[in-house]
């Protein structure tokens, strides 16, 4: 996952990746503080993990859109000489509920990916109450 900030000098977006799904994960492997080096103006700055956001991967998007996009046309070239030969109408049922399983991917791919954003969003790790 890549988690961004935004530099306090020039306002470019700096990112880093990381393996953590949440902040508390984050501040166990990288500790509360990261340094990061802006590449814009060249200022190393020691960032908070609550400063730090995550965003929606653009490789889960793609990977989502390519399976959606290539699988339903195969899908239905595989079935359609199924719905062409079967006269009996639960075949055709479940042959077309077989069409639904691109779709069905690609919505648990950008669900997946929502929740891990929001996840590491949504809950800071120093807030009104802090567990020690």
């Amino acid at each position: 996952m890549k988690v961004y900030v935004k530099c306090p000098k020039c306002e470019n977006e700096l990112g880093y990746s990381t393996n953590a799904n949440t902040r508390v994960e984050f501040a166990m492997q990288d500790g509360e503080n990261k340094k990061l080096t802006c590449k814009k103006c060249g200022r190393t700055t020691d960032f908070h993990v609550d400063e730090l956001n995550a965003k929606e991967s653009n490789l889960a998007k793609i990977g989502a859109g390519l399976i959606f996009l290539i699988c339903t046309p195969l899908m239905f070239l595989f079935v359609s000489p199924i719905f062409t030969g079967s006269r009996n109408h639960y075949v055709i049922f479940i042959v077309g509920g077989f069409l639904l399983v691109p779709v069905v991917a690609y919505g648990i791919i950008k669900k997946q990916d929502q929740v891990r954003v929001s996840s590491f969003n949504r809950k800071k790790l120093k807030g009104r109450i802090h567990n020690i």
